[in-house]
């Protein structure tokens, strides 16, 4: 697919790609200046992000005949259907990276957490139906909660847009662009955090099962050195036959991958796919019974394969999934004690006398107060390793609000994390199950945290 993204931009630079009959002459009477009024909109290209709550376009990029310059552009200039455009850059590459002036207008889109954050045993069935995730039903059933389905019906994120210049722009050399209420539709979609990684398949020389996992190696790797390696593991509603569904359900994946993340925490991500044939060849990969299964064997191989045949530093592979992949990495840890050196544990809980097994561990641990598995579940849990001669750092009710600015976020886990201790647990109000993993990963704190320890 890379090659294929590769023809795309360089379409783009080229102004190759554009819908027919957008370039022409606009109805609209000549403006003050010598030039007449044109519609100007050669070519628009989506770059998409991967949000906490899933894959969404974040920026739109309009190609102009001739160059344009932001200080003589605003908002206001422009709509997308169902978006806010909050800012306005131009550059002379279909790229968000710089503003100056050039033939690209790239749109920056405001983005807000849209994920339910209210009571899912009151509204379980809605609300899997409208977000397509299975793991809904995980808060259902009076707050019991039940193994999620055997078949999810997540789907990949609509990425189009819609876009219209409603207000007449000047180019710098003078061509006032018109005003227009046409809608122009987007010619491709540069997946910029979804492209960073490679897809592959593992067959286990072992069981002779298959599984597509998504590997992302640093920039300028090297063989010879060592890098730590992120291993994530998405809820059972990201189980569809789609190999780059980690990447777009959430950014528990990508958000390791950034560029500022990587010029802090260079490392390598696997992020495997546990699609729905494997679901109905061997299984779930973790239920409520917590018990060790065909599809943690997989898993788990599939993350020793790695390790082998990657320069993965053994001192410093860190565990992270949010629901079943908390589950994963618990039931993984619990049976090989000296893997990891840290875990982020997201909205997950398992059979709290078999964790008692992980009392000395570095664990970051993170529940909503509305989950009514994980929260219940951790609390049994964290009082166990106590009650073993464990501390636990955990901060007060209060609990912490998902909503504040990271900065604050930020602040409130470090004096957590200054205590000092192997364990943190850390309780956010309100929310529900799902609601946990669209916040969790974008707290820089917590993942500075990951990776400053070692075994």
């Amino acid at each position: 697919m890379r090659w294929q993204k590769a023809i795309l931009l360089a379409g783009i630079a080229a102004g190759t790609i554009f819908h027919g009959g957008l370039y022409a002459a606009a109805a609209e009477a000549p403006q003050a200046a010598a030039v007449a009024s044109v519609q100007g909109i050669e070519q628009v290209t989506v770059i998409s992000k991967s949000y906490g709550d899933g894959e969404l376009p974040a920026y739109v990029v309009l190609k102009y005949p001739h160059s344009l310059d932001s200080k003589q552009l605003a908002a206001a200039d422009y709509t997308v259907e169902g978006r806010t455009v909050e800012k306005v850059t131009t550059n002379t590459e279909p790229t968000a990276e710089k503003d100056v002036p050039g033939c690209y207008v790239v749109l920056h889109l405001a983005h807000s957490n849209t994920s339910f954050d209210g009571d899912l045993a009151a509204r379980a069935k809605q609300d899997a139906a409208q977000a397509g995730q299975a793991d809904a039903a995980g808060d259902d059933k009076g707050g019991k909660g039940v193994d999620a389905p055997w078949i999810a019906d997540r789907q990949p994120p609509d990425l189009t847009v819609k876009v219209s210049q409603v207000k007449d722009v000047k180019a710098q050399d003078g061509t006032v662009y018109a005003a227009s209420s046409q809608a122009h539709s987007d010619s491709g979609v540069v997946e910029q955090d979804v492209d960073r990684f490679t897809q592959h398949v593992y067959k286990d020389p072992e069981t002779g099962y298959e599984m597509p996992y998504n590997l992302y190696l640093p920039k300028d790797y090297d063989p010879n050195k060592s890098y730590p390696l992120v291993f994530f593991v998405a809820d059972a509603s990201a189980n569809i036959n789609n190999t780059k569904t980690p990447l777009f359900q959430g950014n528990g994946a990508t958000v390791w991958t950034e560029p500022e993340e990587q010029a802090k925490h260079p490392c390598i991500v696997l992020a495997p796919q546990y699609t729905q044939d494997i679901v109905q060849s061997i299984g779930m990969m973790t239920t409520d019974e917590n018990v060790w299964t065909p599809g943690l064997t997989l898993v788990t191989h599939l993350l020793q394969d790695t390790i082998k045949n990657y320069a993965v530093d053994k001192t410093r592979i860190y565990g992270t999934g949010q629901s079943q992949g908390g589950m994963t990495n618990i039931a993984i840890s619990d049976r090989y004690p000296d893997l990891f050196a840290a875990q982020w544990l997201v909205a997950c809980q398992w059979n709290v006398q078999e964790m008692a097994a992980m009392k000395d561990k570095k664990l970051w641990i993170t529940v909503c107060e509305g989950d009514n598995k994980a929260f219940p579940g951790m609390n049994e849990a964290t009082a166990l390793w106590e009650s073993l001669g464990s501390s636990v750092a955990r901060n007060a009710s209060p609990w912490w609000n998902s909503k504040s600015p990271v900065a604050e976020l930020d602040k409130q886990v470090r004096e957590l994390a200054a205590q000092g201790k192997k364990i943190n647990y850390t309780v956010f109000a309100g929310g529900n199950h799902m609601y946990t993993w669209s916040f969790a990963y974008g707290i820089d704190a917590i993942r500075d945290w990951l990776f400053a320890q070692k075994k």
